[in-house]
């Protein structure tokens, strides 16, 4: 035979080898149903070839084409074939019908009509449609991406890498149809052909590219390669080395008519082996799947073992919330009731002498300060609460600026001092005098990792101390990068080391049956490790169980101003004899100021907290009502609601800024936005919306007034003491004792109780709220009626809350019951209900406004100017 049948043959048996053992190799190393139908598809084709080249090699002849063993792992290979094109295909492509796929039919037909003649009737058919009806797959995955490349179509690499193998087995069918010339053919469609296989798996590897997913162990993969490498050698060549001994044993003594029977044993013998060496095949990749599926099952036990722990965390934080939570809300009700019982005391039984007096107000005071303690508290709960779900929703995000590093030093050792002295814990500062002052970066969020890692070495330190200690940067230049290297130091229980890997994990407190009394949310530290993730830095823990812990802060920052810090701790010392400064921080008669707010009931806090500074104030119901204000009167500041019906506070800002433009003011009058809207960001966002500052509700006086002092002329800022006497006989109105005209109250349904325990127990102050409920009547009336009938959903609501919020605020609880109840039915736009209860809110309100209009009556001499902000929701 020609040598050249034997070299084209074994090269065949070499590529189809190398292909199975790379594609086999892949499906070990991932899990993708692609490479299983590339590794049957190279396995079959290793039963014919096998067979083929040892046959080829033992009996120095080619085997009988039209042989049932000679085709069958070839034609078991055609069929995946097919399957793995179709597989690779989106439903899209699928579906996609092109008259180019005809084009291999039309091929085909005439090779069909040319093979029957030496392979047989049925192999002839089967062989050419089962290839006929792959190129067909081909040619559509080839003109679908050409039509759809554009739009990120995959480019069909295994269906031109399959049409390549197609094209080259035919070019080998055929030219073996013919002698001489198509030799060469033949043996270069072979060569072809034995690429092309190398072709398939490059092309499979670039289909799933990025999508490796190891599944089994990588000693587990490397025994498995090893083993079937180390098998199939064995077998190939000893498979080759029997067939010899078998023909050179058994024709020594048969006849030649006897040849032809030893041929067809050494034929079932060679087709044996090649059965083992695709049996082999299978085994592994048996082994694989159900190691994959042990593995997978491993994973998803692990997987499920975590759900379990982090449902059972989230439980538990929950429980732990609503234990946090209820605390300081106990604490409020419980602080509140006990300020009502000791003010009706003081009322009914007035204290004999102004020691006994001392003593009242000095409890009330002690109650309030309890209210103020837990108010913060929950208020802090709150914050971590939404801070955390920002980052679950990946929407927190950072707001450099520049800022001074003493200012942000001072605002935390404040808040910390007196966390740490309610302890009776010391609290040590140390820090790095050559600091520089002027850095770059987001100082809301510094402060709060510093404030979360000072808080939470307070929080689980009993005795002993806390030590904040800042280094680092000392030298740098401006506009160079430094490292803040922040030290926090504590002498509480430390940590157990198989705990300190969990400390920054969310829903996370560690040693809980120590630390079950510790208030907070667990949330502080997994909050401050993202901060720190996003601004370039990191956390570190060292501690010692029973003995204290020290945590490591690193936060990369710009400088902006070299200059030193200085000496901090120095003057923080000599800061801490003014902690305790009075609210009552200056007077300024001569200032004009406007607040704006839909509801004028709701304002009375805002003049309460101003009172004593004997500010002029002008209040507008809307916004409207406050550019009308404005064109004729010239305010040194402006304090504006946000949400107003009509005109929400945005708008009218808006608007103001261009009626002054339009008027030549050349200096915009400062406008402070107060609203309820106190999440992450509110303020970033009032203020990119053109406001100059942002106050959030409820409101801290002493925020307030440092707000005003910071936006009010300084000529028009005076000392406290000049207002102290006005202030002093403007208090002492509110001690009067309550007058009468109860009755007609209790008899309107009225609960005065409430009603009064909403104004402090002050009747002065009372009976003005009763007259500014009966006032505002008529219009309210006239609004709701009007946005019922124009089905003002949105306008609706707002009124009826105000509505609500007023009648609750007097103790007409039947009132706002109803009220609240449309409220909800207008925001869910239910009209139905609205329409079922609207005459009858209407029907209650007007009788009990008759009822009231004669006790308002009393109440009509009191100040129109005085203004309330913040009552019951």
């Amino acid at each position: 035979m020609d040598v050249m049948e034997y070299v084209e043959s074994i090269v065949q048996l070499i590529a189809t080898l190398v292909a199975l053992l790379m594609s086999l190799f892949r499906y070990i190393s991932t899990k993708k149903r692609g490479w299983l139908y590339v590794t049957g598809y190279f396995t079959s084709s290793l039963l014919s070839s096998y067979f083929w080249t040892s046959y080829l090699i033992i009996m120095d002849d080619s085997p009988n084409a039209s042989n049932f063993l000679t085709y069958l792992g070839w034609n078991i290979g055609y069929l995946i074939l097919v399957l793995l094109n179709i597989h690779v295909k989106t439903r899209e492509e699928r579906r996609y019908l092109t008259p180019l796929m005809i084009l291999p039919l039309l091929v085909n037909i005439p090779q069909l009509m040319l093979y029957v003649q030496f392979d047989g009737v049925i192999m002839s058919i089967y062989q050419v449609t089962i290839c006929t009806v792959t190129a067909c797959l081909c040619v559509q995955g080839t003109v679908w991406y050409i039509k759809h490349r554009k739009e990120d179509a995959r480019v069909p690499y295994i269906a031109i890498a399959t049409l390549v193998n197609l094209v080259a087995e035919f070019g080998m069918w055929t030219a073996s149809c013919y002698e001489g010339w198509a030799d060469k053919v033949y043996y270069l469609s072979s060569f072809v052909c034995s690429l092309s296989y190398l072709l398939i798996v490059w092309a499979a590897k670039k289909y799933y590219v990025g999508d490796e997913d190891v599944i089994i162990d990588r000693r587990m993969q490397k025994i498995l390669k090893l083993t079937y490498v180390s098998i199939v050698m064995i077998c190939s060549i000893g498979g080759i080395f029997l067939g010899r001994w078998i023909k050179e044993t058994l024709t020594q003594n048969v006849s030649e008519s006897a040849e032809t029977s030893v041929y067809d044993i050494i034929t079932v013998i060679l087709f044996l082996i090649s059965i083992i060496l695709v049996a082999l095949a299978l085994a592994i990749i048996m082994i694989v799947y159900f190691e994959q599926k042990l593995t997978e099952n491993h994973r998803l036990r692990e997987e499920k073992r975590v759900a379990e722990q982090s449902n059972a965390a989230k439980s538990d934080f929950l429980a732990n919330m609503s234990h946090e939570i209820r605390t300081p809300i106990n604490a409020v009700l419980g602080m509140n009731k006990m300020i009502i019982r000791e003010s009706i005391k003081a009322r009914n039984m007035p204290p004999a002498d102004g020691a006994q007096a001392s003593r009242v107000f000095s409890d009330i005071t002690g109650y309030a300060a309890n209210i103020d303690s837990a108010g913060n508290n929950l208020l802090s709960i709150i914050n971590d609460i939404l801070d955390f779900s920002k980052i679950e929703a990946g929407r927190l995000e950072l707001a450099p600026r520049e800022y001074t590093l003493s200012s942000v030093l001072n605002d935390v050792s404040n808040t910390v001092l007196f966390k740490a002295g309610e302890k009776g814990l010391d609290f040590i500062i140390n820090t790095d005098d050559t600091l520089p002052e002027g850095l770059y970066g987001d100082d809301v969020r510094l402060r709060q990792i510093m404030i979360n890692v000072l808080g939470n070495a307070v929080k689980y330190t009993d005795k002993g101390s806390v030590t904040l200690s800042v280094h680092g940067g000392g030298g740098v230049k401006t506009g160079e990068t430094t490292e803040l290297i922040i030290d926090v130091a504590d002498t509480g229980i430390g940590i157990k080391q198989e705990d300190i890997s969990k400390i920054f994990d969310k829903f996370e407190r560690t040693d809980m049956e120590h630390n079950s009394s510790v208030e907070g949310t667990g949330l502080g530290l997994a909050i401050t490790h993202h901060l720190l993730a996003m601004m370039g830095g990191r956390i570190d823990v060292k501690s010692e169980y029973g003995k204290g812990s020290v945590f490591t802060v690193r936060i990369p920052q710009k400088v902006t101003d070299e200059q030193p810090i200085g000496n901090f701790h120095e003057r923080f010392e000599k800061s801490i004899d003014n902690i305790f400064e009075s609210e009552n921080l200056f007077t300024a008669p001569d200032a004009h100021i406007l607040i704006v707010d839909d509801t004028q009931m709701n304002l009375t806090v805002a003049a309460g907290l101003l009172k004593d500074t004997l500010i002029n104030t002008d209040v507008a119901l809307s916004g409207e009502q406050a550019l009308r204000l404005t064109l004729g009167e010239r305010y040194d500041i402006i304090l504006m609601d946000q949400r107003m019906p009509g005109m929400d506070g945005t708008q009218t800002l808006k608007l103001l800024r261009e009626q002054e433009k339009q008027n030549g003011i050349k200096v915009p009058t400062p406008v402070i936005c107060l609203t309820a809207d106190a999440i992450s960001g509110a303020k970033e966002h009032y203020i990119a919306e053109g406001f100059d500052d942002y106050l959030s509700k409820p409101i801290d006086s002493v925020a307030l007034k440092r707000l005003l002092m910071k936006y009010l002329p300084e000529d028009k800022l005076l000392p406290y003491t000049e207002g102290v006497k006005k202030t002093a006989d403007a208090d002492a109105a509110y001690t009067e004792q309550p007058g009468g005209g109860y009755a007609v109250l209790c008899e309107a349904g009225i609960d005065v109780n409430k009603g009064l325990g909403y104004c402090q127990n002050n009747d002065e102050l009372y009976r003005m709220l009763i007259g500014e409920y009966v006032r505002s009547a008529q219009e309210r009336a006239v609004s709701l009626r009007d946005f019922f009938e124009n089905h003002d959903a949105k306008n609706y609501s707002i009124i009826v809350h105000s509505l609500k919020s007023t009648s609750r605020t007097v103790g007409a609880d039947e009132v706002a019951e109803l009220a609240a109840a449309l409220e909800k039915a207008a925001g869910d736009e239910n009209w139905d209900f609205i329409s079922e209860n609207h005459a009858v809110l209407i029907e209650k309100y007007t009788a009990l406004i008759d009822k009231l209009s004669a006790y308002a009556d009393v109440s009509q001499e009191q100040e129109d100017d005085e203004i309330i902000e913040f009552f019951p929701e």
